[in-house]
């Protein structure tokens, strides 16, 4: 068979864009919005990515409040539903005898579909790990029928990570405290994580919630939430624990940081990490009670959890759309290390889907839109944004829920978005050649003068799936088990020089 080698490389240049960043990209949908209803009278998306093949993927819950059940909807480059994904493009998953909502998502790397879920049956509840085959059915290889449901007291599972070796952890709360719980591949509970199974930590005596979870090229664990001191002040936390599910000492106080930005309570909702290290924490402050005023507000923290005093204003960068309700329900770092919060914004009784981008040193990107933030109203409807993610081409989809007639829809919006990068040139700036192998299915890279120190696999969506140290001048690695689509590679050389490099498997 004739080999054929694709080869795309990334410069940190300026790309040309067809359109401005942040204007709604009208070929996705109808004006570039989606809206669906799943089931019932109220669906709600918690979760979403793309896939390597450009598919999209929304995960939450929908029915009616006393039986709501996790949903799962697919929907093709288009933003038309992917007839072959479950039931005409959706699925609905019950778990145990109660309600049950999915509330984030991960892909393997053999392109199955990993759901950090919980149930509640309006006293406690139970962390469950749900593992779907490509098409959208459970996959029965995993757990009880697809299915493992673990308890450490009452748990609440807000977001999922999966590890290099294919280990998954969902962290949330149990018993109002951090939490975390490691599965094996097979669904079983890792025993050898943190107890039995369980990883947690407390703030003094304060109560506090995971809302998002990070893993850092080491392979340790960061947690970000929010904690109620005994004041009854809400203060942005996160916590950091070592592979084994022990408190990595060596980040803030014992392996924790707790504070506030400003002088009323804030939260964190979202977490990421940078490629040198440093850790970005998503969320809003509080500004006034006057119609709870609160301002957009992302963080970045050195690696031993202090303020970068370098970004934003002291560590700190703010976005403001109205004078009123500002919330962040979600974050993305682009590989320019620009950052996305996305969320909400009320004023005057009117509910919009938000975003606003910042820049890598904290300052709002002007390119984005005109001031470096964007409001979307869908025809007068309440409109929330929850999650978003990137596609392989830098268009962004938020996707939320929007009411219109007493229910409630899921809205999907794929937005224009410039992105640093795409640039054949950098082959003889760096002299660096990445290449995928069809016959060998491995990916390989070359360079002619600089050590390749380090790879790092990311899904195009953002989901690191593999990080290798390396000492030579060329590199090989096999990805047959990758599922079939487009990864973005980083290289990092001996003079601290990165190199994004995007291939496609096939």
């Amino acid at each position: 068979m004739k080999k054929l080698y694709t080869l795309v490389l990334f410069l940190i240049s300026l790309t040309v864009a067809n359109s401005q960043s942040g204007a709604l990209d009208t070929s996705f949908g109808t004006d570039g919005i989606v809206t669906t209803v799943i089931s019932g009278t109220y669906n709600y998306t918690t979760g979403t990515l793309v896939q390597p093949d450009g598919k999209i993927i929304l995960v939450g819950y929908a029915g009616e409040p006393s039986t709501y059940k996790v949903a799962v909807a697919r929907y093709n480059t288009d933003g038309s539903l992917d007839t072959s994904f479950g039931t005409a493009g959706t699925q609905i998953i019950p778990i145990g005898a109660a309600k049950s909502f999915a509330m984030d998502v991960a892909l393997q790397m053999d392109g199955k579909i990993i759901l950090a879920a919980r149930t509640w049956d309006d006293v406690t509840g139970d962390f469950a790990v749900v593992r779907l085959n490509d098409n959208g059915t459970l996959d029965t290889n995993f757990g009880t029928n697809g299915i493992t449901i673990v308890n450490n007291g009452s748990d609440v599972a807000e977001t999922v990570a999966i590890q290099n070796d294919g280990k998954i952890i969902l962290a949330g709360f149990s018993d109002d405290t951090y939490s975390a719980a490691r599965f094996n591949t097979d669904g079983t509970l890792d025993t050898s994580f943190g107890t039995n199974g369980w990883a947690s930590t407390q703030f003094d005596t304060s109560l506090s919630f995971v809302r998002d979870i990070a893993i850092q090229d080491d392979g340790k664990i960061l947690m970000g939430g929010f904690n109620i001191t005994m004041a009854n002040r809400f203060e942005m936390s996160a916590a950091r624990f070592n592979e084994d599910g022990t408190l990595d000492t060596s980040f803030g106080t014992d392996g924790k940081v707790w504070f506030n930005i400003g002088a009323g309570n804030d939260f964190v909702e979202s977490v990421a990490i940078q490629g040198d290290g440093k850790i970005l924490i998503g969320g809003h402050k509080w500004i006034s009670d006057l119609e709870q005023r609160h301002d957009l507000a992302v963080v970045r923290l050195n690696s031993d959890g202090t303020f970068d005093n370098s970004y934003g204003s002291s560590g700190v960068a703010t976005a403001r759309l109205v004078d009123g309700s500002n919330y962040t329900a979600a974050m993305i770092l682009q590989p320019d290390n620009k950052v996305v919060l996305a969320g909400s914004t009320v004023f005057q009784g009117e509910y919009n889907m938000a975003m606003a981008r910042f820049d890598a040193a904290g300052i709002l990107d002007t390119s984005f839109d005109t001031d470096g933030m964007v409001s979307t109203d869908i025809n007068g409807r309440e409109d929330y944004g929850d999650a978003i993610t990137l596609q392989e081409d830098g268009k962004i989809i938020l996707a939320g829920n929007s009411f219109t007639g007493g229910v409630s829809e899921i809205v999907v919006a794929r937005f224009d978005n410039d992105i640093l990068g795409l640039n054949d040139s950098t082959v003889n700036e760096n002299q660096i050649v990445g290449f995928y192998n069809s016959d060998s299915k491995t990916f390989n890279v070359q360079s002619e003068t600089e050590t390749i120190k380090k790879v790092s696999i990311f899904t195009i969506s953002g989901q690191g799936l593999a990080t290798i140290d390396n000492n030579a001048l060329s590199f090989s690695t096999d990805v047959s088990a990758f599922a079939e689509g487009i990864y973005i590679v980083i290289i990092t050389t001996n003079n601290n020089r990165s190199n994004a490099i995007k291939f496609l498997k096939y």
